[in-house]
């Protein structure tokens, strides 16, 4: 009784997700659709980390920036995910570099063991990025979602990067805690029930895959991470990479986040400009998650885009471009003032 539950349950989610697919496909005109933003193909380097993963690094503009935006995708997705911002970043500025990476396990990365699949790992993996790959200056972090945590879990690891090393930082569609009480949009029950779901397919997913067939991306997908008036040609770029992803990355890395709880690690970003952006449309890190950060952030910058989804990058891009930009010319300026002497003694 209780598997069959489950498997209802299940299914139920999955048809609320298709039904709003199908409504949104139904309110689109013929008009064809634009072709994504290519990502800027950059200089690729290969970092080892301490285990041994080989991640793979894109660094894009000058040999010689004035500043380095370094940029960390989410979940089950891949650095091709920010090729707006690159675009946007270097057009805007050609005396910046940007950086980007994909997480092991994910992208053209390699995989991980469970037992690395962490945040924390992550954010050790962040560190070796910036002290192998980026070049000496000032330094401004990007991440969205899972990026955004790694980030976090960057600055609870080695807050005295923040303020000398990395002079300012974006958290984009992301959160510092209280996961497990996100219902992805669903009814509590049954929000509750797909959860306790989740390993359950994620394992046969594992199974499947190991028998060689691929892993399922859906419909279900898309109407988790967008909202019903994102542009078909992002959400099929999106779900490319999700398909890309193996089914053993999402099994390895979905128990990390019911553990992260890193508010108190935001201190570490009191003394640098901080721009959250979220959409209130977000099924994934509700907007709720954003205003909490904001509240540890007095000093934060708050956008807020109405409408938005999870993907806030890709559906607002050049809104979030601008914002990105207007952060570097803060993260620059506040970097640039004489040093108190109170703080040099």
């Amino acid at each position: 009784m209780r598997t069959r539950s489950l498997a209802t349950a299940g299914a139920l989610a999955v048809a609320a997700g298709a039904v709003v697919a199908r409504r949104r496909a139904a309110g689109r005109d013929s008009t064809p659709a634009p072709q994504p933003v290519p990502l800027p193909q950059g200089r690729v380097r290969t970092v080892t980390t301490e285990d041994g993963v080989d991640l793979h690094v894109e660094v894009s503009g000058t040999r010689e920036p004035t500043a380095t935006v370094v940029l960390a995708h989410g979940y089950v997705q891949s650095s091709r995910l920010w090729a707006g911002q690159v675009r946007d970043l270097l057009d805007a500025r050609p005396d910046l570099a940007v950086v980007t990476y994909d997480h092991r396990g994910h992208g053209a990365s390699g995989p991980t063991a469970r037992d690395r699949a962490t945040l924390e790992q992550l954010g050790r993996d962040l560190a070796r990025v910036l002290e192998e790959v980026v070049p000496e200056g000032p330094v401004v972090l990007g991440g969205h979602s899972m990026g955004g945590m790694t980030i976090m879990a960057l600055a609870e690891q080695r807050p005295e990067l923040f303020g000398d090393r990395v002079v300012g930082v974006a958290l984009v569609g992301t959160s510092s805690g209280g996961l497990d009480a996100v219902t992805y949009g669903l009814p509590g029950p049954v929000a509750g029930v797909v959860k306790r779901l989740l390993p359950v397919l994620n394992e046969r997913a594992v199974r499947a895959e190991q028998a060689g067939r691929p892993r399922s991306v859906g419909a279900m997908d898309a109407w988790l991470v967008f909202s019903g008036a994102a542009d078909p040609a992002d959400v099929r770029t999106a779900m490319d990479v999700h398909r890309a992803c193996t089914a053993e990355t999402v099994a390895a890395f979905l128990p990390t986040f019911s553990d992260h709880d890193r508010v108190t690690a935001l201190a570490a970003l009191a003394d640098v400009p901080v721009l959250i952006a979220a959409g209130d449309a977000d099924r994934l890190c509700p907007i709720a998650h954003s205003h909490a950060m904001a509240d540890a952030l007095p000093t934060a910058e708050l956008a807020v885009y109405p409408g938005a989804g999870h993907m806030v990058q890709m559906e607002r891009r050049p809104e979030v471009s601008r914002r990105l930009l207007a952060l570097v010319d803060r993260a620059l300026a506040r970097a640039s003032r004489p040093v108190p002497a109170e703080r040099t003694a």
